[in-house]
């Protein structure tokens, strides 16, 4: 079994399906400034420069852990990932911006062929399992030389993934929104770096066309364990 690990800090909101997407869009692609690009419908070798990758559509499996939102486990294109909350969460505050940081280390494990079929086994009857699909908008910025936007298709050693996604849950009426941050790289920098992106971001893009308050900031698991 393959495995490898990875540090992150994150900011991020859960927002009900009543939430107006058009507007959302229009605000994240930079007042309709940068392009969407659709996966598999462009070429990553000519697409060097900065714009918003509409990835495609994916179903995520997430294990309901009792009274649990430190640890999250999902199963992904034939991975298993765990996350585990190594910080926070704590209070973020911009101008009439309101949300939670906190930062988190995840191991992604990709099973050889001999152990997968009893792998599924045991994951089944660990507990439940929930459903969730989701049509992701993808910015990247970089930080190895300095903040630079980026194209989504690179691979910086130290960066801050920007989403805005459409998240629909089985066996739960209705859809969602989330929009968050994700900054990665070396552990001791994460925060700063979670900061100097969505400062970073905000300044750029202006307001949100909707309020980001505290309470629906949330990491997966903590919104997970909502739904139950």
């Amino acid at each position: 079994m393959s495995n490898d690990f990875y540090h992150s800090a994150e900011l991020r909101w859960f927002l009900p399906e009543q939430s107006p997407w058009d507007r959302l869009l229009h605000w994240f692609t930079l007042q309709g400034h940068l392009p969407i690009n659709e996966e598999g419908q462009y070429d990553p070798g000519a697409a060097t420069g900065p714009f918003v990758k509409l990835e495609r559509e994916r179903i995520d499996e997430y294990l309901l852990l009792p009274q649990c939102d430190t640890v999250g486990v999902k199963q992904r294109q034939g991975k298993l990932e765990v996350k585990a909350l190594i910080a926070g969460p704590r209070p973020f505050s911009l101008g009439g911006v309101d949300g939670r940081q906190d930062q988190w280390v995840k191991w992604s494990f990709a099973p050889s062929d001999a152990i997968t079929f009893q792998l599924e086994i045991e994951l089944d009857q660990s507990g439940p399992w929930r459903k969730v699909v989701k049509k992701r908008y993808l910015q990247k910025y970089s930080f190895d030389s300095g903040l630079v936007v980026v194209s989504p298709d690179q691979r910086p050693d130290t960066g801050c993934n920007i989403e805005l996604t459409v998240i629909g849950v089985k066996a739960n009426i209705g859809t969602w929104v989330t929009f968050g941050f994700e900054a990665f790289g070396p552990s001791a920098r994460l925060m700063a770096l979670l900061d100097e992106a969505v400062r970073h971001f905000f300044t750029v893009h202006g307001p949100a066309p909707v309020r980001l308050d505290g309470r629906d900031s949330l990491s997966y698991p903590a919104w997970l364990a909502l739904l139950r």
